[in-house]
């Protein structure tokens, strides 16, 4: 909002049907102003009279009856504090007025509180201003509440404790699962090393024919068609076994024709549009890598 009104203002635009059936459009005509021409008179030496003229007659009438305006009771500002009602006095001002409402709720809260305390209940009398203390009913019954509540309490209590107890107990049951288990695994394996390692016990004087039949193979055993780990034979070995020949043999010119025969041309991928030095450059310094790996 603006210091004069409204910054933004909305200018009416009229609004946009789009085009309409024509012959609609003339039908409704018909239909709005068919009450208005060629209607005759509904008796024929009679001329009525204009609805505007009769409009005009009716404010006439109007203006010449006098009217008397009731002057209503003005409401006096109240406010409603519990159960009594504090009504602004004549040429009282507004600050005396919220102050005396301030006044009579405090001393409401009081009386509530010793109400609750005594068991008793205030009555107050706006009219003749007398105070009432009646003894509040249902006393017995609030005692009664009260014990039910501590019963209840008691039984929650009691379920909650019979709860830890069994998580408790479930949890040591686990526990113990747990290590009977752990003890059953380690025999288990203690029972395998036992039969993997037994002597054969052979007493004095007992002829034996041939020595025991072993099932099991000592830890450090070469099997049959099974490698040692690290006696592997490597996929690079073989790529460092003619340097080793290499060595020994004196002749070199065999071996670099075999290398030269070997070297072909990669002609896929990216080296296919590099010229033939710096393809042949690329192949040497690979295969240096490689054997010097």
């Amino acid at each position: 909002m603006g210091r004069f009104g409204p910054t933004h203002r909305k200018i009416p635009v009229p609004k946009r049907h789009g085009v309409r059936d024509p012959l609609k459009r003339l039908a409704e005509k018909e239909a709005s102003v068919k009450d208005k021409i060629n209607n005759p008179p509904k008796e024929h030496d009679v001329q009525e009279v204009s609805n505007r003229f009769k409009r005009f007659v009716a404010l006439a009438n109007e203006a010449s009856q006098t009217r008397r305006k009731k002057k209503e009771p003005r409401k006096k500002p109240a406010l409603q504090i519990g159960n009594t009602l504090v009504e602004k006095r004549t040429r009282e001002s507004e600050e005396a007025f919220l102050n005396r409402a301030s006044n009579v709720q405090y001393d409401r809260e009081v009386e509530a509180g010793f109400g609750v305390k005594f068991g008793v209940e205030v009555e107050h009398d706006d009219k003749t201003g007398v105070i009432r203390v009646i003894k509040r009913k249902g006393i017995e019954v609030d005692g009664m509440l009260e014990k039910i509540t501590d019963e209840k309490r008691s039984v929650r209590k009691s379920k909650a404790v019979e709860t830890a107890r069994a998580r408790k107990a479930m949890i040591v049951e686990r526990k113990l699962l747990k290590k009977q288990q752990a003890l059953e695994k380690q025999r288990e394996d203690e029972d395998l090393l036992l039969r993997e390692y037994q002597y054969e016990r052979v007493p004095f004087g007992e002829v034996v024919k041939e020595p025991p039949s072993l099932h099991t193979l000592p830890r450090r055993a070469t099997r049959d068609g099974v490698p040692r780990p690290g006696a592997k034979s490597l996929l690079l070995s073989t790529l460092l076994e003619p340097k080793q020949t290499e060595v020994e043999e004196p002749v070199v010119k065999k071996a670099s024709k075999k290398k030269a025969k070997e070297t072909k041309l990669d002609l896929k991928g990216k080296r296919k549009k590099l010229p033939a030095a710096t393809r042949m450059k690329i192949e040497r310094e690979q295969q240096n890598v490689i054997e010097m790996y």
